[in-house]
């Protein structure tokens, strides 16, 4: 196995960590080509021994050629399914955009909401708005054209009441387990630093074991009112680090599918 790590459109902190992280690892550096489903390298890519690490857009290239190390399932990592699933998800309510819209015709015009996608495509970021410009803004999403901004009538996103959160961590999960944690949110703030209290990290394992979309995921968690919830489940293959052990999750990742390849 191989890592592919995209070395473009990462912010250069970023870039540079990894890069240290790796440096006893097998490694092709790519480039990937904004709104196009192309990658650039010196290397030759064949097969598909590889783990890809980079934007959502490497995840579709290696869900295109089949990656082996890709965790990139969309029938899995969307709402709908965690909450399923689970009952301590911070957000409940998954509908299409058009029910969503209706809704909010009748839906007070002082209140604000929450809404995010319900698939983990990054098709928009979550934000929270209030209902009138919710509601045209979602209207104008399904009436633009087809492309990168466009949403159909019947495509599932998530709304709920915006809820006052006190932390929140990012946890990268390899096999199940939890390799390395990061707070990124305290009171609404940027606070980003490595988790290294041994009882946040084991009321987070002990969170994880209740059920994961994928066995090597990124999952999210806030501190609401006293309790432990999960924000959402993403790709590994595309998520972000903040203060994270980053050489611990290459390691582990490298370790996971060299054990899987050779099963």
């Amino acid at each position: 196995m191989k890592f592919i790590i995209q070395h473009n459109l990462i912010n250069a902190q970023s870039l540079e960590k990894i890069r240290a992280a790796t440096t006893h690892l097998p490694v092709v550096w790519v480039g990937a080509i904004p709104f196009s489903e192309e990658i650039t390298s010196n290397d030759p890519i064949e097969g598909t021994d590889y783990i890809p690490y980079g934007s959502s857009l490497l995840s579709r290239v290696g869900a295109k050629h089949g990656w082996r190390g890709l965790h990139y399932d969309l029938t899995k990592l969307n709402y709908e399914n965690f909450v399923r699933n689970r009952t301590d998800m911070l957000n409940n309510g998954v509908n299409t955009v058009i029910d969503v819209y209706n809704f909010l015709l009748d839906a007070p015009a002082d209140s604000t909401w929450f809404t995010r996608p319900s698939l983990d495509n990054k098709q928009y970021a979550g934000c929270v708005m209030g209902t009138v410009e919710l509601r045209e803004w979602l209207m104008s999403m399904m009436e633009s054209g087809p492309g990168t901004y466009h949403m159909a009538a019947d495509t599932k996103i998530v709304l709920d009441n915006p809820k006052e959160i006190s932390a929140e961590w990012r946890w990268f999960i390899v096999g199940g387990e939890i390799v390395s944690g990061s707070m990124y949110r305290a009171h609404n703030q940027m606070h980003v630093r490595e988790e290294l209290d041994k009882s946040v990290i084991d009321e987070a394992q002990k969170m994880a074991d209740i059920w994961l979309p994928c066995e090597c995921v990124v999952m999210d968690t806030a501190l609401v009112d006293g309790e432990m919830q999960v924000v959402e489940f993403n790709c590994i293959n595309s998520s972000g680090f903040y203060d994270h052990n980053v050489k611990a999750v290459f390691d582990a990742l490298y370790d996971y599918h060299d054990k899987v390849s050779v099963k």
